[in-house]
């Protein structure tokens, strides 16, 4: 009789298990340190983004993950908006920030999406207009950036529906030499 809940329960699970995997990821600092993301609020939540736009790419794969994807986006906003009031921010500043974020979203989905599809020159610029909109890169960190997001994409291509289903999902090393550029 309570079937749906203990589906709901591990769907919801799977989904958190994701975000976190992809947020911690987005944290490694090698993407700080060596690959030019601004150390910002706004840099954080832009590679995060590119991490989501990498899973979300994947699940999207599978029609039976389609309740997943929807959870992972749940799980991500509802992180946000618990970050937002932890800084203090109202419930009026947070519904008007939270839409900016989801509007900010959905365009560097679109533009990776149009970037991947196109080539790394493509999503160089998008990469560049959106993740490092805020910092002075090199074209170098431009390009290891793309062939990470290449290298992901082709990572996650691999893994088992059954492990993203159970929350399970891992990443490629950041693309960076101890050196730095």
């Amino acid at each position: 009789m309570f079937g749906w809940l203990t589906k709901k329960g591990k769907i919801h699970d799977a989904a958190f298990g994701l975000y976190t995997a992809l947020v911690t990821q987005a944290r490694q600092p090698e993407f700080y340190q060596q690959g030019g993301v601004a150390d910002t609020k706004e840099g954080r939540f832009d590679l995060i983004l590119v991490h989501a736009f990498i899973v979300f790419r994947r699940l999207k794969t599978s029609p039976a993950q389609k309740e997943l994807a929807q959870q992972v986006f749940d799980v991500m906003f509802a992180d946000m908006d618990q970050n937002m009031r932890e800084m203090g921010i109202g419930d009026v500043g947070i519904l008007k920030r939270i839409r900016k974020m989801s509007e900010s979203y959905h365009g560097r989905i679109v533009a990776y999406e149009e970037g991947v599809a196109a080539g790394e020159e493509t999503l160089g610029a998008a990469l560049n207009r959106n993740l490092f909109a805020d910092t002075s890169v090199s074209e170098a960190q431009i390009t290891m950036m793309s062939k990470y997001v290449y290298a992901a994409i082709d990572h996650l291509s691999t893994q088992e529906d059954s492990a993203l289903m159970r929350g399970e999902v891992s990443f490629p090393a950041p693309p960076y030499e101890p050196s730095g550029f």
